[in-house]
């Protein structure tokens, strides 16, 4: 009951008449609704999907984006993704179109979503630079689960909804594959030598690598780009660029990363930081400085990386955890490698460790407030998480021992190479396969509680979380 001016009680307006009318099979059918005109199975699974919108309108003409027609933004986000891959021998990057090639949508590039298919000619030339490369642009997990299911071999669902998949020969990272540029610059600022883990490359060699990862990139049919966040902080939040040519790679950082909403991609623009993952594709051996067909390159004055000959993802991980570790005490800020956790009364604790010393354990401790299990910065403005997930070992992950851990691993987790039931798809983690995930978050009894997703030898997951994201510190 609504009240009119008199303060008197009106009834509510009635709801609409069902209309029914019996047909010849006998069956009465409500006439009330539109009927659904498709044609074709095709037809009636488009009608199936909606057209995404912001959660919240765009306020006046914010950023360069805002006045532009959805058409027109799509176009400046390919040019920058294009601009991304250029190749330094041709002067440009590739040409470009939305999109899986496998995909046979008729629906116009008008109308299509963010990240759908918008159909390109078909060109049977091997030279990357007469024919089009799709770009799969911040797919959502389920989309990168069907894309993992699908074309990559070793991808399956668990019983518990979680992702397993296979990062191949490479299983941990390859600390002694890993270089890094020395310049002018960085010759004053790193350490080097003895002792030091930062193991020296040229620019020149740099550049070899780089133009060998794009080439490679080009020439795929396909490629997954991720735009993303590092640090909930605002005032210090680095804007980065993953390249990447598989799904369980590109689903890594989704849950690993700070994910933006439909405005800040927007307005997302110009990266801060590139990574060109071409992990599946070796570097030459021959060239000066490589030891082996795997390498790992950061070159801080482009603020790019490169990898090649190795698909373990946890590269891409603590290559940006490095690049944090050299810009933020720049601007007075520490790095931490640590986790971090906060009591009800706004007690914060910080818990340092190496790799597999049991932060991630430590700082899920369902009496407290999650902030985050391993990279963390800590300024003025307080303790802000790098990540936008967790990573953690689950090597004999139990209920009993870890409940928050293993209530986490579900329908967004990524599992890497791990044991399970080829029946019941239940996994074995008694059985040391290295194993890791990594997971995006969940809400559950009044705070927050992260999802994983796995993904390397060592038997580690990983988690997010979207509440709480800056707490400050409490001397």
């Amino acid at each position: 009951m609504t009240a009119n001016g008199t303060g008197v009680p009106m009834p509510r307006s009635p709801l609409a008449r069902i209309l029914t009318d019996k047909k010849g099979d006998g069956i009465c059918h409500d006439g009330s609704g539109k009927s659904v005109k498709a044609q074709t199975i095709d037809e009636l699974h488009s009608l199936q999907k909606k057209r995404s919108a912001p959660t919240t309108p765009l306020e006046g003409t914010q950023g360069a984006f805002a006045t532009l027609s959805e058409e027109e933004r799509q176009r400046q986000q390919l040019q920058s993704i294009s601009a991304s891959l250029a190749s330094l021998t041709r002067g440009t990057g590739p040409k470009l179109v939305r999109g899986d090639p496998a995909a046979k949508s008729t629906q116009s590039a008008a109308n299509a979503v963010h990240h759908h298919h918008v159909e390109a000619p078909t060109i049977s030339i091997s030279d990357s630079s007469l024919k089009f490369t799709h770009v799969l642009y911040n797919l959502s997990p389920a989309e990168l689960y069907e894309q993992a299911i699908k074309y990559e071999k070793g991808s399956f669902i668990t019983s518990s909804g979680a992702l397993a998949t296979l990062s191949g020969a490479k299983t941990g990272r390859s600390p002694r594959d890993k270089r890094v540029v020395i310049d002018d610059t960085t010759k004053d600022e790193l350490w080097w030598g003895k002792g030091s883990p930062n193991i020296e490359m040229d620019e020149h060699t740099f550049m070899v690598n780089r133009e060998r990862a794009v080439d490679y990139l080009n020439s795929l049919d396909k490629i997954f780009v991720n735009d993303q966040f590092l640090n909930w902080d605002p005032q210090n939040r680095i804007k980065v660029r993953i390249v990447s040519a598989r799904a369980y790679h590109s689903l890594f950082m989704h849950n690993m990363c700070i994910r933006p909403t439909l405005e800040e991609l927007e307005n997302f623009g110009t990266p801060d930081f590139t990574i060109y993952n071409a992990g599946q594709f070796p570097c030459n051996r021959y060239t000066h400085y490589m030891t082996s067909s795997t390498s790992i390159d950061l070159n801080l004055a482009r603020r790019e990386m490169v990898i090649l000959g190795t698909q373990y993802a946890g590269e891409m991980k603590k290559g940006l955890f490095g690049v944090m570790h050299y810009l933020m005490p720049k601007r007075q800020i520490l790095s931490l490698h640590s986790g971090c956790n906060m009591g009800k009364d706004g007690d914060v604790a910080l818990f340092f460790g190496l790799s597999g010393t049991g932060k991630t354990t430590l700082s899920t401790d369902h009496n407290r407030y999650l902030i985050g299990d391993d990279e963390h910065c800590w300024s003025d403005n307080g303790v802000s998480n790098i990540e936008g997930g967790c990573y953690a070992k689950c090597i004999d992950l139990s209920r009993e021992k870890e409940p928050d851990i293993w209530n986490a691993i579900k329908f967004g987790t990524v599992l890497e190479n791990i044991v399970f039931d080829e029946y019941t798809r239940e996994v074995d983690y008694g059985t040391n396969q290295l194993q890791r995930i990594h997971e995006q978050p969940t809400l559950s009894n009044t705070f927050p509680m992260p999802r994983y997703h796995a993904l390397d030898r060592t038997l580690r997951m990983s988690f997010s979380w979207h509440a709480m994201p800056l707490v400050s510190f409490r001397l």
